[in-house]
Order: structure tokens, then sequence, then C-alpha cells
């Protein structure tokens, strides 16, 4: 019995396609609230106006803090400094793959 080469040749074809940039499933925005480093989250509220609303986002060994250029440990982000977290959902809540410390004028 003969098996098509059409499956195979898709196969090499999807192979042989650039990879994508990851994904990110949410990106937020906004204040420190409180930074617990030990448990390895931090809650942050985002918004604006009078739709104000906290969002607890947890953190991994892999997760990188970076101030532009510079590389940072989780406890050095602080209770008012303005972040950005690239996250992925997991069922327990966000997770973060990315934090960045955005400097203030």
């Amino acid at each position: 019995m003969r098996r098509p080469a059409a499956p195979a040749a898709l196969l090499l074809s999807l192979a042989l396609l650039p990879a994508r940039p990851q994904q990110h499933d949410y990106v937020y925005q906004g204040t420190i609230e409180t930074v617990q480093p030990t448990a390895g989250s931090l809650a942050l509220i985002t918004g604006v106006g009078m739709s104000l609303r906290l969002v607890s986002i947890q953190t991994t060994p892999t997760t990188r803090v970076a101030s532009g250029p510079t590389t940072l440990a989780l406890r050095a982000l602080k209770p008012g400094d303005v972040i950005r977290a690239e996250c992925h959902a997991t069922p327990k809540g966000p997770v973060a793959d990315r934090i960045e410390r955005i400097p203030l004028p």
C-alpha cells in the first residue's frame, strides 16, 4: 500500500516556516500597589478614571524584570512604580514573562 506524498510535503513546508515571535495573552500597564518578592507576585492598579481595577500577577524564576537595558530583581520594584507587564494566562491567573519598569519624567 502506497502512502500519498502530500502529508510529508505539508509537514516539511510547516517546518520551514519562520518562527513567529512570542505572543502574550495580556499586556498590562499600571502602578504597583504591592510587591511580594518571596511569594513571586505583585498587585497592579490599571485602568483609567472610574474604571480602575486591581490585577494580581504571578512571576516565575524565568520572568525577566528590567528597567531599560538594566536587569532588576523583583524586590527592586516598589509600590508606586509604573510598569508594563507582558503576561500569559494560566488557570491561576496571569503569569508575567517580562516586566519593565517605566521611568517617570
